[in-house]
């Protein structure tokens, strides 16, 4: 039995993990922060939200989400204090490691940070092996967007319509692109008689609704091939599967980030919360194995297209799959498992196709009495159909229609082109926006949309702008560590907000100018003060982690955090590393 205690996210981990570390012969005490450890306070409907920002940047409204976890993580750890904080490998993983480790500081000044991608036993070991300290700078980024999107969006609360970093850059989005839900699959004959030529379209300018149907209403003449091609697919990232799996299962965006993190949590999938489009050489190889069992072939090389930026593998499934099956007629996890393990299927085998000339479709239309704009932009359309293995997922015979696809799926497709919010968020923020009535079902702005559009800051409505603002957020200056008496991410926070637009600019200092320098809370003493938490057998358990003659770990509390920076020499071990 290992001398050490693992703090994880979810609750849903925990079985596994254990189950994993026993096998790994590192049978450790388990205990989870059900995500992040403090939120800000929740507005009461009718009330004005108090002050959560000071002046300085400093939010120091955060609270607890649940003072008993708070509790229960110093409990144990006042018991067993050699920790292995093993959150999520991701930013927000990061906040909650530092917090984790600030909330212990005084029983346990040098956590590890076990970077969490997985609960199979290979995830685990890699994991270990990038063991290092609980790092403050980790954590800058997650902060500071947090504090940017609330100091936007309390900079505009009395406006009487609601903005956001995100939010508002959709509704510019959505104004500008005009992206649409209806459209058209066209099918034409082949000469050879194999398998039809496709091609497919948004139904908008210069394609009308009357249009389409017309065009689908008739029998397209018949076209030749002109040259055969290879082509390839990368591993799709969680905003393509959300986008399958909403057309293929029905599942919003959020459902299934909720169903790949249940088989995340399982240790069925990988690091599920990924914007990468491939994947490990060491993963590459051992999908191989697994398609291998499930009837397909994959070429290690071409999963293989991780680039350097890339912090997670594209996200894979864990253990045996059946792609025979189907998809619509499982759990919304196995449904969306299995999209995923089609999705590396396809990745991991190099495609034939075969393209033909739309000039003939083109010329056919208008003798058909079609709009000389909507006959010439159906005939530059890609005509192209798959040959040799049948693509997963993939039908080949398919009939002219006009179809519609779910507003979420086309939204959040959109957003991706802009590289709006990040996986952890995609699924969050298009379900909100479509929530508030500013489009309708084929995403046309509604009169309250307008209305909106109309009253919103004209830099926040550009998507390009707030992607920026993300990118701010993530670079981490070595001079903010440097600015006394501030936190990095208030220095951060504050460098970025003096490089917005001067209206905006002045609007948030505005906003938080009045509000005076407060310190920010700790709730260690508030928390040890709770009734205990642990059950006899737990506390036998960790007992038993740290020997007979072990000396139990005393409650006294520092009155308050240090000023950060801390000055030189007086930085805890697992702080030093920026």
């Amino acid at each position: 039995m290992t001398n050490e205690v693992w703090i994880i996210e979810a609750p849903g981990k925990k079985r596994y993990l254990e189950e994993t570390l026993k096998l790994l012969g590192r049978d450790a005490f388990v205990v989870f922060t059900k995500g992040h450890l403090y939120r800000f306070p929740l507005r009461e409907k009718g009330k004005k939200s108090s002050p959560i920002i000071d002046k300085n940047f400093n939010d120091f409204g955060r609270e607890p989400l649940d003072s008993n976890i708070l509790h229960r993580i110093r409990e144990v750890v006042k018991l067993c204090p050699n920790v292995m904080v093993a959150t999520d490998a991701d930013q927000e993983g990061d906040v909650i490691a530092w917090d984790v480790a600030c909330l212990i500081r005084d029983i346990a000044p040098n956590p590890s940070r076990i970077p969490l991608k997985g609960m199979d036993s290979d995830s685990v070991l890699e994991a270990l092996s990038a063991k290092g300290p609980v790092k403050r700078s980790a954590a800058v980024p997650g902060r500071t967007r947090r504090i940017i999107d609330i100091l936007i969006g309390s900079a505009y609360s009395n406006t009487g319509i609601r903005v956001g970093r995100i939010g508002t850059a959709l509704l510019g989005m959505v104004a500008s692109e005009q992206p649409t839900t209806n459209f058209m699959r066209l099918s034409a004959p082949s000469s050879d008689g194999r398998s039809p030529w496709i091609a497919q379209c948004p139904i908008k300018s210069p394609i009308t609704e009357s249009i389409a149907k017309e065009i689908v209403g008739l029998s397209l003449p018949v076209l030749d091939p002109v040259e055969t091609l290879d082509r390839t697919f990368k591993p799709q990232h969680m905003g393509e599967i959300m986008i399958e799996a909403a057309e293929t299962l029905g599942l919003s965006p959020s459902e299934t980030a909720k169903a790949m993190q249940a088989s995340y949590e399982a240790g069925k999938l990988s690091y599920p919360r990924s914007s990468s489009k491939g994947i490990s050489r060491a993963a590459a190889v051992k999908m191989k194995s697994i398609l291998a069992k499930a009837g397909k072939r994959a070429n290690p090389d071409l999963l293989d297209t991780k680039t350097e930026k890339d912090v997670h593998d594209s996200p894979h499934p864990l253990g045996a799959v059946n792609l025979s099956l189907d998809p619509t007629k499982m759990s919304a996890e196995e449904g969306v498992r299995l999209l995923i393990a089609r999705g590396i299927a396809r990745a991991g085998m190099k495609h034939k196709y075969q393209r033909a000339k739309g000039e003939i479709v083109e010329k056919f239309l208008l003798s058909k009495g079609i709009p000389i704009k909507a006959a010439k932009y159906v005939g530059s359309l890609e005509w192209t159909r798959d040959l040799g293995s049948t693509i997963p997922g993939k039908k080949r015979w398919q009939k002219s229609e006009v179809y519609k696809r779910r507003s979420d799926a086309v939204l959040l497709e959109t957003a991706l082109k802009h590289n709006l919010g990040k996986p952890s968020t995609w699924g969050t923020h298009v379900d909100a926006f479509l929530k508030l009535g500013l489009v309708n079902s084929d995403l046309a702005l509604t009169e309250r949309g307008k209305e909106w559009l109309s009253r919103s800051p004209v830099e926040l409505l550009d998507p390009e702008f707030s992607a920026r603002i993300e990118e701010a957020c993530d670079y981490v200056d070595q001079d903010i560590f440097k600015v006394r008496g501030k936190t990095p991410w208030q220095a951060s926070a504050e460098r970025i907000v003096k490089s917005l637009p001067p209206a905006i600019t002045d609007r948030i200092i505005g906003a938080i100018s009045g509000i005076p320098a407060k310190p920010e809370p700790d709730y260690r003493e508030m928390v040890d003060n709770l009734p205990s938490t642990l059950t006899p057998e737990e506390m036998e358990l960790l007992a038993e982690r740290t020997g007979p003659d072990a000396i139990m770990a005393t409650s006294n509390v520092q009155p308050f955090l240090p000023e950060f920076p801390y000055d030189e020499g007086t930085i805890p071990d697992y702080e030093i590393s920026h």
